[in-house]
């Protein structure tokens, strides 16, 4: 598919980025050889089951509205404990200005990176704080700024797993809701 073909947003999150040589590129972004953030790999975790478990809990509640209603209220409140968990760590609580599209990512970076080069990516969404890996290879390194040095960095998504690729879409429809609300409701205050 197209780069353009992807919808893209400006958004802030927390990103690490660790450049990683190509013979020791995987499979599963989520590998034990990189290092994740444990707070923020709960959320991801818990989505995971989350979505494992959706089809059984309509399942459940079709058979018994109640406790379907009961299990989806300890499945919020399970959701909120790690959120609240999650928010209290400093270094996520970081965040720094993005580019996203289903099929990369681009950032600003100190530091030159090389085009084809490789990197670990770790991304937090806000405010779900949804955690996604993913290995992308740099198509784009820009200098945008001399005193600081700074560089625009364009990544492709190289390995995305699929329901990281469907976090991304929601979010970024998510987001675009959002501005297309807050464009309307600024609008009917102008009139």
């Amino acid at each position: 598919m197209e780069r353009r073909d992807f919808y893209r947003i400006e958004d802030r999150v927390h990103l690490i980025k660790t450049p990683i040589e190509k013979h020791l590129l995987s499979d599963d972004p989520y590998g034990e050889q990189y290092s994740l953030p444990r707070q923020a790999l709960l959320i991801s975790q818990l989505q995971s089951i989350d979505n494992e478990s959706r089809e059984l809990l309509r399942q459940v509640g079709d058979y018994n509205r109640a406790l379907g209603s009961y299990l989806r209220y300890m499945e919020e409140k399970i959701d909120l404990i790690a959120k609240y968990v999650v928010s209290h760590d400093q270094q996520i609580s970081q965040r720094e200005s993005i580019n996203l599209s289903e099929g990369g990512i681009s950032f600003y970076n100190s530091t030159e990176l090389p085009l084809d080069s490789y990197l670990h990516l770790i991304l937090v969404l806000f405010p779900s704080y949804a955690t996604i890996a993913s290995i992308g290879i740099v198509k784009a390194c820009e200098k945008i700024e001399e005193q600081p040095v700074i560089y625009r960095i364009g990544v492709e998504f190289e390995v995305l797993q699929e329901p990281d690729r469907k976090q991304i879409v929601r979010h970024i429809r998510r987001i675009q809701s959002r501005e297309i609300r807050e464009q309307s409701h600024t609008s009917d205050e102008n009139k």
